[in-house]
């Protein structure tokens, strides 16, 4: 047995089941091949471990000792939480998956030429996501006979577009940001354009007022950034009268949802308010360590605690919102702001620990960025601020820190390591 383990070439298994991971998170099924490149990883990532018994992973690096201060904390708070079995199994779906796509990245991937391949299956990827949402679309208005209202209430259930939006708001800049930083064939870099153009289509289609406002605005920042003025100027122009044609000439219900964005209203009146609220409720009874790892049982917990009947007496819109219809089930309300579900998860020590996460990659990319001279890795990560503009707007209205969205942002985060560890190591040398 260990003969036939010091024969195999762990490293190049490693990569088939990163990329196969990594390339099957834009879809909403393919979960089998998902969970086969998840165990495949852990499997030969174990193996990696007992053969070469030295991984060469600095456990001193600050994001590394972040992250598992940030493990550790959501696993002791998940295990002495009311609901123990149901955090330790989202803990298992979620941060296991990410802590393993972060280290085998850092652990095989040693240069920013070596994360090409990488890099262009995420832009494959969602480039294919694209254009069976677009199809998607075409066919259920031409064969469906169905108007864009009816259309956008068939879109959680559909197989490519359902989530596109909130999707393309990390894979739209992240593939702008390679576009223009690493070298790429020309096949690659017209796949990138043309996935960008009608991602931005498609987020249009989906009639999403966060993605469509933040989408645009990432790549701005990223074109700006890459000193890429005369495709700035271009896109300055074709947003700007995409928005005079959207919110001044038409008259179409179907945008009658982007128009309300000139609205105060819209976000003075907003029903999330009533969801934020309601969360705070349920984070004051267990603020420092919260309910354990997972947001799925906040329903639960809002039953289970009578804060149901708290808000049917004291806050009867705020009742009226987490007891409508199937809200009051499990996975069927979440708290739809980054902040505070990592409060209502692991407490305002795992916020405090998420944010010293972060503070190390944004660290990270402002040291690589002031090094002297050109490179791609440099420009990438001075392009990863769209990136991270993008997630913390994103984040406002949603919580994406778990599944195939937290997946791809520890890919990037992986990604940003070894970038930095790349460029510190030349000026040792």
């Amino acid at each position: 047995m260990l003969s036939i383990i010091q024969k195999l070439d762990i490293s190049n298994l490693l990569r088939f089941f990163v990329y196969m991971l990594i390339f099957f998170q834009p879809f909403n099924r393919f979960n089998s091949f998902r969970e086969i490149g998840f165990y495949g990883l852990l499997l030969f990532f174990i193996l990696k471990i007992f053969k070469d018994k030295a991984i060469r992973i600095d456990f001193r690096d600050k994001t590394i000792v972040a992250l598992s201060l940030l493990a550790g904390w959501s696993i002791l708070v998940s295990i002495l939480g009311p609901y123990p079995l149901d955090s330790l199994n989202a803990l298992r779906k979620n941060l296991l998956v990410q802590s393993l796509i972060f280290l085998v990245i850092i652990a095989e991937f040693k240069s920013c030429k070596e994360l090409r391949t990488l890099f262009r299956i995420v832009a494959v990827s969602f480039a294919i996501v694209t254009l069976a949402s677009i199809a998607e679309n075409f066919l259920d208005l031409i064969n469906l006979n169905i108007n864009f209202n009816e259309l956008q209430s068939k879109r959680t259930h559909r197989m490519f577009i359902a989530g596109y939006a909130s999707n393309a708001t990390f894979y739209l800049p992240f593939t702008a940001a390679w576009l223009t930083s690493l070298k790429k064939t020309p096949w690659e870099k017209w796949l990138g354009l043309i996935t960008i153009l009608l991602g931005f289509l498609t987020v249009f289609l989906y009639n999403s007022r966060a993605a469509i406002f933040i989408v645009p605005l990432a790549i701005l920042i990223i074109l700006f950034l890459s000193k890429k003025y005369r495709l700035l100027v271009t896109a300055v122009i074709i947003i700007l009268t995409f928005c005079a044609s959207t919110f001044f000439l038409s008259k179409s219900d179907t945008l009658s949802k982007y128009k309300s964005l000139s609205d105060l209203e819209t976000f003075s009146k907003n029903e999330r308010w009533l969801l934020w609220e309601g969360t705070l409720h349920i984070i004051k009874e267990r603020p420092i360590t919260g309910y354990g790892y997972g947001w799925k049982k906040i329903a639960l917990i809002a039953k289970d605690s009578k804060f149901q009947e708290y808000w049917k007496q004291h806050h009867p819109y705020i009742y009226s919102y987490y007891a409508k219809d199937a809200s009051s089930s499990y996975g069927r309300v979440n708290p739809h702001n980054l902040i505070l579900q990592i409060v209502f998860e692991i407490g305002l020590i795992g916020l405090i620990l998420f944010l010293w996460l972060w503070t190390t990659i944004i660290l990270k990319i402002l040291k690589t960025a002031s090094v002297k001279g050109q490179s791609d890795g440099k420009t990438f990560a001075l392009c990863s601020l769209g990136v991270l503009v993008s997630y913390a707007l994103i984040n406002i209205p949603n919580g994406y820190w778990q599944e195939a969205y937290g997946n791809m942002i520890f890919l990037f985060i992986a990604s940003i390591s070894v970038i930095h560890r790349q460029h510190a190591q030349r000026i040792e040398d």
